[in-house]
């Protein structure tokens, strides 16, 4: 069953149940074992549609890709709610040939689709949905509210729950001359562990913690679904509380724990555990930054503060290269002998920047409460330097 034709071929169904007549058709019956678009299966689909008292229809939806209802009344300012139990995006969206992260799938940028004619025939109305399955995980409820016009579609306000995090905000599809358009969200994300919602989307969490508070302004080319890097801009802010970066392999962020003063004693028996197994803590992570042309640059520091140890860093991301170029400033309380030794021992490369530090500074070492670092390169594995010490 191709939908598009069906649509258009029973497109002017709505007028039979209204005008308070008895209205020509009293149930239409549709079942599908494959609902096609662009010569591809979709899934089932069973749709039972009953005319209402006063206009418009009821109809009742079941089937492989989703389950619900959908109530038509055009005489009403909201004329179309959307209430659905469930919902799979595994058949609506093509499945890629080979599994990559969620940042893959967002890196390169599509064509820009155009605004399409038939949103400014949409009805104003309302879409709830309690569950959504996507590559095995479960998101929602889902929230949102639209108001179109031939030239913008409207959803505010837009509502996601992922895991233990709660997205809120407001989504913008508008035309941008004649054949281009532009998407603007701004949403705002709290919660708490936001390890949980990198698991929802399918990612690994490499960021546990107890509170997150984040807003973000972001505008790209093309609809909604077609954001991508390389071509957005905007900005975020975020702060996290009580939480723990899991098993990062960027040396940077190791930094906290491994010049935990803390932990000196551990590191003299050569136990990383805690950088190397469970990850690094952080009491607390607060930063903005603004994207633009791929490319992630601090607004300001990014502060990390450790349970005995306060780092900051700023700099530029370059997100579609996947290098680093940033300033990483580390506050320890350093001893002459005991915490250099016990870093040497246990991690050479930070070790040997705070020998040749040693030999820079000489005495004043012991008295250094700040280094700063410069962090270049690929960020799976960038090049650590020293710059000075305070």
């Amino acid at each position: 069953l191709a939908p598009a034709a069906w649509a258009e071929a029973l497109g002017g169904l709505g007028g039979l149940a209204g005008g308070g007549g008895s209205p020509a058709l009293r149930e239409l019956r549709l079942v599908s074992d494959c609902l096609v678009d662009d010569g591809r299966c979709l899934g089932s689909l069973t749709a039972e549609a009953r005319p209402q008292a006063g206009g418009g229809w009821r109809v009742a939806l079941d089937g492989s890709l989703l389950s619900g209802l959908l109530d038509y009344r055009p005489s009403l300012a909201e004329a179309l709610d959307i209430s659905l139990t469930r919902l799979s995006l595994d058949g609506l969206t093509p499945q890629p040939e080979t599994v990559g992260s969620l940042f893959d799938e967002i890196a390169t940028p599509p064509e820009p689709a155009p605004f399409p004619d038939w949103v400014g025939d949409l009805p104003d109305g309302r879409l709830r949905i309690a569950d959504i399955e996507r590559g095995g995980q479960r998101l929602g409820p889902l929230t949102a509210r639209w108001r179109a016009t031939p030239e913008r579609l409207t959803i505010a306000p837009l509502g996601l729950t992922l895991g233990q995090i709660t997205a809120r905000g407001e989504l913008v599809w508008e035309a941008a001359g004649a054949a281009d358009t532009l998407s603007r969200a701004r949403l705002d994300l709290d919660g708490r562990d936001l390890g949980t919602a990198m698991e929802r989307l399918g990612q690994t969490a490499v960021i546990r913690s107890a509170e997150t508070r984040v807003s973000s302004q972001l505008a790209w080319p093309g609809a909604p679904w077609q954001f991508a890097l390389e071509r957005s801009r905007g900005s975020v802010e975020a702060e996290l509380r009580s939480g723990r970066f899991v098993n990062v392999a960027s040396t940077p962020a190791r930094l906290v724990g491994l010049l935990n003063v803390d932990n000196l004693v551990r590191r003299l028996r050569l136990d990383f555990s805690d950088v190397t197994g469970q990850g690094t803590a952080f009491d607390r992570v607060t930063g903005a930054a603004t994207l633009y042309g791929g490319i992630l640059e601090t607004r300001g520091p990014v502060e990390v503060e450790g349970p005995a140890t306060r780092f900051t860093l700023e700099g530029r991301v370059d997100l579609a290269r996947r290098e680093l170029d940033q300033r990483l400033g580390v506050t320890v309380p350093i001893s002459r002998n005991l915490p250099l030794a016990a870093v040497i021992a246990g991690a050479p490369v930070v070790g040997g920047a705070l020998f040749i530090a040693d030999r820079l500074f000489g005495d004043a070492i012991d008295r250094v409460t700040r280094i700063h670092y410069r962090v270049r390169g690929p960020w799976t594995a960038p090049q650590i330097s020293v710059e000075s010490a305070e």
